[in-house]
């Protein structure tokens, strides 16, 4: 494993019972790289995510992150299709209690900074029931922020937000991703999301899931809006390339 990749993965399985679930798959994510997997309902997006971040063990092959196994909640930052924030706590509470957890100095100014990095301004006192579902979303990504891990994994985390709120958390988590080129895998079933967000993108095939297409983004991470990052011909025709590669169900 070279000393630049954050994740390798090597001739993965996973299987459920007798069924084959993933695989066998072959890969590997450079640091700093955002990578989105992207592939119908049921094709493995979730369970190879959970497999990176330790949850589940391979049936065969292996998975490393920084050159080690993944352990369960430790080496990376997790966010959830459910927000899942303590509802007893404040908004800063929640941020504190990642910070605590991760050995961290918890001070107001830092909860406030990492708040502010996710768009959010004076709610580190409101409870997580007095915000709205997109607020909760973003106080999530503070959260996993909040753990200074060098890799973050984001499970469908704006799959049950209204199409406003999802594009403009996708537009702050590009920002964000820009701005501390933290190493990222993103699950989603949305082509335009895959092509939004990732600097590269896998489409997995129907189970079980196997690498369909690896394609490189190449398109502006910063310094662009995102209207104009849409309208442009290269995102057309990217994302036509991997709504093709679902649509015809792509077998390796």
């Amino acid at each position: 494993m070279s000393s630049a990749d954050a994740i390798r993965i090597d001739g993965l399985t996973h299987s459920y019972g007798e069924t084959l679930a993933v695989g066998p798959i072959d890969l590997t994510v450079p640091e700093g790289e955002f990578l989105v997997l992207v592939g119908a309902s049921g094709c493995g997006k979730s369970t190879l995510l959970r497999l990176i971040a330790g949850f589940e063990q391979p049936t065969g092959g292996s998975v490393l992150t920084g050159g080690a196994k993944p352990v369960p909640g430790k080496g990376a930052g997790l966010v959830f299709q459910q927000p899942r924030l303590f509802p007893w706590k404040t908004v800063g509470g929640n941020i504190e209690l990642a910070l605590r957890y991760a050995g961290q100095t918890v001070t107001a100014e830092r909860v406030e900074e990492l708040l502010a990095r996710v768009g959010l301004h004076d709610v580190a006192k409101r409870r997580t029931w007095q915000i709205s579902g997109g607020q909760q979303q973003r106080v999530a990504i503070a959260r996993a922020l909040a753990v200074e891990n060098p890799l973050l994994l984001l499970d469908e985390p704006f799959a049950a937000l209204d199409a406003l709120t999802r594009e403009k958390l996708q537009e702050d988590l590009r920002q964000v991703s820009a701005a501390t080129g933290r190493t990222s895998v993103f699950v989603t079933h949305s082509v335009d999301e895959a092509v939004f967000l990732g600097s590269r993108v896998v489409v997995l095939t129907p189970r079980p899931g196997r690498i369909a297409l690896d394609l490189k983004v190449g398109l502006p991470r910063s310094g662009i809006a995102a209207d104009e990052l849409r309208g442009l011909p290269e995102f057309a025709a990217l994302r036509a390339e991997v709504g093709h590669a679902i649509r015809d169900r792509v077998t390796v």
